[in-house]
């Protein structure tokens, strides 16, 4: 067949091949320029043996694998969406910052342009001892391959992820079916598991930059979640290398159906295909036709609000969920995990009871997983599940009693809180933390300049976009120094979680208002005298939210932007990073032109 019949496809004219240095390519990262869309790239995962190896095989020259982007547009410039290859990136800037050593030795900052800059600005710090000048010469001049797309259509880069890595096999089944997948039900299952996970960020489109503070890491790395302490692992629910192969979206997956679905569904590749619409089957349309009639935030509050239940029964029984139910050493009991939050499911939701005797309850979980005969295999069947669901719920029902109300949930923000503070990590500007209202002296007044600054905060962060919500979370201390005055001021412990540390607010409703209850009305008083708009005070005083993190009170205030500007005292501010500053009248036509959109 001749070739001048054949036609170029909308996709090869929008490809381009380009080749770049490693330096060149470190000079787009400091520049902000490459991003991570969530949607398809889910985590940081490599290894630290796999990073160096990495480097290693650009030391030594040899080839490697072609980067994959997507050529968009962010706040007016051009920038790249990475499809394939942000593994290979982080371990080439993360080399370059000194976050790892090759054969013991770090990367010498004075190489580049852009590392001795940084270095000069005391954004970066020189590791020793330093890697040879020749060999760093040679990393920096290295020439990456790269393919670059431009595109416009979020679809088409969903489709090329697919493609690519359809037949590879450096991804996971479950990676496959999840990868670039937009139905509701792939949309939530993503979520939930993010949240989970702990490395779950407020939008999905993050900076590489920023991607490295989410990322899931071994003990030797500073920085990110380590996966010792993920709940999956934690517990014995999952291997390491299981979580690496998103297993955990599978268990979520399987939950997500189970909560949807009018009749217990088994569990196989081939079913979870159906869910995710890779194979034609009846329970995908089910799903998505549940989704619609439930809404996919009341299947994630539900899904939340067990979860919680579980993680605060392990906090109590001071065990793992593998030492609470079994005898035996497993490395690894989805399974069983599935099995008792399907059997907590059932009695919260379906038949509307709440947990009367958690002692009770704890020692009727102890050993449980002697008592159900769950199938191993790759197939397990309705039969199967449903018979151990109901053994459990069999064994734990007389520690639960019938609801007195219609609402299962006191507060189920014990994840959420955490999810919040996650995010906060790539995205500043919706996120600020305050200690409390008092001053941190012996009298400990209340603070009225410190109040009025939270107020501000909201209104400023409202301004960022349309849609964007803001958070001003009180109760956590903002560092180290403050925490310890806390301490010696009120003889409390501060909770530490991924550096944060919550102190709480029950010392000062007490000394303001005499307890927690009194105290939320009082702080609901002191926004009316706020120089903000009527309709601003009452969503913030609806909105505001005291929460239970196990032994610590929280006070969480949020504002939604809505269709307009939101101004304080007759003035614009925004918020930049950690910082506030007043928009200026000439910018004014910007803002209200941003809103407009």
């Amino acid at each position: 067949m001749s070739t001048s019949n054949i036609q170029s496809s909308p996709v090869q004219r929008e490809l381009s091949i380009r080749s770049e240095s490693v330096q060149r390519i470190y000079n787009f990262y400091v520049n902000n320029l490459f991003y991570a869309n969530r949607r398809y790239q889910r985590k940081l995962v490599w290894t630290i043996e796999e990073k160096r190896a990495f480097i290693d095989s650009i030391l030594q020259g040899f080839p490697v694998p072609i980067i994959l982007l997507a050529e968009t547009e962010k706040d007016k410039k051009s920038v790249f969406e990475i499809i394939d290859g942000m593994q290979r990136l982080n371990a080439i800037t993360a080399f370059i910052e000194g976050e790892f050593d090759i054969q013991g030795k770090y990367f010498d900052l004075q190489t580049m342009i852009e590392s001795k800059s940084r270095l000069d600005q005391q954004q970066l710090v020189q590791k020793t001892p330093v890697l040879e000048r020749k060999y760093c010469e040679t990393i920096g001049s290295y020439i990456l391959p790269l393919s670059v797309y431009s595109f416009d259509d979020n679809d088409k880069v969903d489709e090329v992820f697919r493609r690519i890595n359809s037949n590879g096999k450096h991804l996971s089944k479950q990676e496959l079916r999840s990868a670039g997948a937009t139905s509701k039900f792939a949309n939530l299952v993503r979520i939930i598991s993010s949240e989970i996970r702990s490395d779950a960020s407020a939008s999905d489109i993050v900076l590489l930059n920023e991607m490295k503070k989410i990322s899931i890491t071994n003990k030797e790395l500073e920085y990110g979640i380590k996966v010792d302490d993920i709940f999956w692992v934690k517990n014995k629910i999952l291997t390491k290398e299981m979580l690496r192969e998103s297993r955990d979206e599978q268990i979520v997956a399987d939950i997500i159906a189970y909560m949807l679905l009018p009749e217990t569904p088994g569990s196989s590749a081939s079913i979870s295909d159906e869910y995710y619409g890779f194979k034609n089957g009846q329970h995908q349309e089910k799903i998505e036709t549940s989704l619609v009639l439930k809404q996919p935030e009341s299947i994630r509050k539900e899904f939340m609000i067990i979860y919680n239940h579980i993680r605060e029964i392990l906090q109590e029984s001071k065990r793992n969920f593998s030492e609470l139910i079994t005898l035996n050493n497993l490395k690894y009991m989805p399974r069983p995990f599935q099995v008792i939050f399907f059997s907590f499911y059932d009695l919260v939701f379906r038949e509307k009871m709440e947990i009367a005797n958690y002692d009770g309850l704890i020692k009727s979980l102890r050993n449980i997983n002697q008592d159900i005969d769950i199938t191993s295999g790759q197939t397990w069947s309705y039969q199967n599940k449903r018979r151990n669901i109901n053994k459990v719920k069999g064994i734990i029902r007389e520690f639960f009693k019938v609801r007195d109300n219609n609402d299962p949930a006191k507060d189920s923000w014990l994840t959420e809180f955490e999810t919040l503070l996650t995010q906060s990590k790539t995205e500043q500007t919706l996120y600020d933390f305050k200690q409390g209202f008092t001053q941190l002296n012996e009298r400990g007044q209340f603070d009225q300049d410190s109040f009025s600054k939270i107020i501000l905060t909201l209104t400023a962060m409202a301004n960022h976009s349309p849609g964007a919500t803001g958070y001003v979370c009180v109760g956590v201390a903002d560092n180290d120094q403050t925490a310890e005055r806390i301490k010696n001021l009120y003889n409390i412990e501060p909770i530490e979680y991924k550096n944060f540390k919550i102190t709480g607010i029950e010392h000062e409703a007490k000394k303001l208002q005499g307890n927690i209850d009194n105290f939320y009305r009082w702080i609901t008083q002191q926004i009316k005298s706020e120089p903000i708009h009527q309709t601003v005070k009452d969503t913030i005083g609806r909105e505001i939210k005291i929460i239970d993190y196990y032994d610590k009170s929280v006070l969480i205030f949020c504002l939604k932007a809505g269709e307009n500007p939101i101004s304080y005292d007759g003035k614009f501010y925004q918020r930049i990073g950690a910082n506030i500053e007043e928009i200026k009248v000439d910018e004014y036509a910007e803002l209200f032109k941003r809103f407009s959109k």
